[in-house]
């Protein structure tokens, strides 16, 4: 149950904290996107919160908690997992999702580095969070051994990474959703492996005929985050997420919260704020975007889709979009954001 008078202060406590900033101009926002201290949220506009959906009975609904940027023991990351936790105890997620850089900042040496106890078995306990995590690679993982991320597949009954790049298929009532997890590192090169992943990808998409399809990556291909978009990932993904109606696409390495509206029809998430955090903007695409440690709620149910951003006190925003016939999920975009 959300405090409203509570709600309405700490929103006047940074926009007072913002205006402080402002006048330091574009020299002071670049400090402040470079180091852990100084965190602000530039350009914010006014915006409707949304209505919090209400979770449906398991089998009728799809239930999933996204987080990335997960793998610093840090204050921060401490305080996201137990709002997570919290969540999870009465939103009864289906899965999970970790958008990658799941170990900093070098990875795992093996499938025996004490790390996949310390950072996600122990760190996501099965008594609060007993469901499958699928789980993608960030920049940090691939410095390590990324192919024992792979195989810790086969020894935890939660860890889901079958592959570098995969697809699954969740249900949620007569609703069917394909979920496209991608390894965006190899993605940024021009190799072989990358195009062979990129034909894999458009052969998978083809087939799909799933009511919802979510691509999976680390890196976004639209965001106002510090990182910016990677020159080959903008290009290469939005023409396929176009072609192929992709309802929305996940990512992490921003080490903040975004939701952003593409130009032709496909949502970009952010929620990469699971441990780091780092400054934020927003741009013309911008619907919501945060600089504050927290997580994603997806819900698919006989309603539509919903997109809740959460921060580790209280919810933030919730986009709603009712259930169409078209996949493409930012058609009711306008009915949420106050121009």
């Amino acid at each position: 149950m959300e405090q409203p008078k509570q709600t309405a202060l700490r929103w006047t406590r940074r926009a007072f904290l913002g205006s402080l900033l402002a006048p330091l101009g574009y020299i002071g926002y670049r400090v402040a996107a470079h180091n852990q201290w100084i965190i602000a949220t530039r350009g914010r506009r006014a915006f409707d919160a949304g209505i919090e959906p209400n979770p449906t009975k398991r089998n009728v609904g799809f239930s999933m908690l996204v987080v990335g940027d997960t793998g610093k023991d840090t204050f921060r990351r401490t305080a996201v997992v137990e709002a997570m936790r919290k969540h999870a105890a009465w939103s009864r997620p289906d899965a999970a999702m970790l958008l990658g850089d799941n170990f900093y900042e070098r990875g795992v040496d093996s499938i025996d580095d004490p790390r996949f106890d310390r950072d996600f078995e122990a760190l996501f306990d099965a008594d609060s969070f007993d469901m499958p995590f699928y789980v993608c690679l960030g920049n940090h993982d691939v410095h390590g051994d990324a192919e024992a991320q792979v195989q810790y597949t086969d020894r935890s009954k939660r860890w889901r990474m079958p592959a570098r790049y995969f697809r699954a298929s969740e249900t949620a009532g007569d609703q069917t959703i394909d979920i496209f997890v991608l390894d965006t590192n190899t993605l940024l090169t021009d190799s072989a492996e990358a195009d062979q992943q990129m034909r894999w990808f458009r052969d998978v998409l083809s087939t799909s005929d799933a009511d919802y399809k979510f691509v999976v990556g680390h890196h976004p291909a639209v965001t106002g985050g510090q990182h910016e978009v990677a020159e080959r990932i903008g290009r290469v993904l939005p023409p396929v997420f176009e072609e192929f109606d992709v309802d929305v696409y996940l990512s992490g390495h921003d080490h903040d919260l975004q939701l952003l509206q593409s130009d032709s029809g496909w949502l970009q998430v952010v929620s990469g704020a699971g441990s780091k955090l780092r400054s934020t903007t927003w741009i013309d695409e911008t619907v919501f975007a945060e600089a504050t440690p927290g997580f994603c709620w997806l819900l698919v149910d006989e309603r539509g889709l919903s997109l809740s951003y959460y921060d580790t006190e209280e919810r933030l925003f919730t986009h709603n979009v009712p259930k169409v016939t078209s996949n493409r999920a930012s058609e009711s975009l306008a009915a949420s954001v106050l121009h």
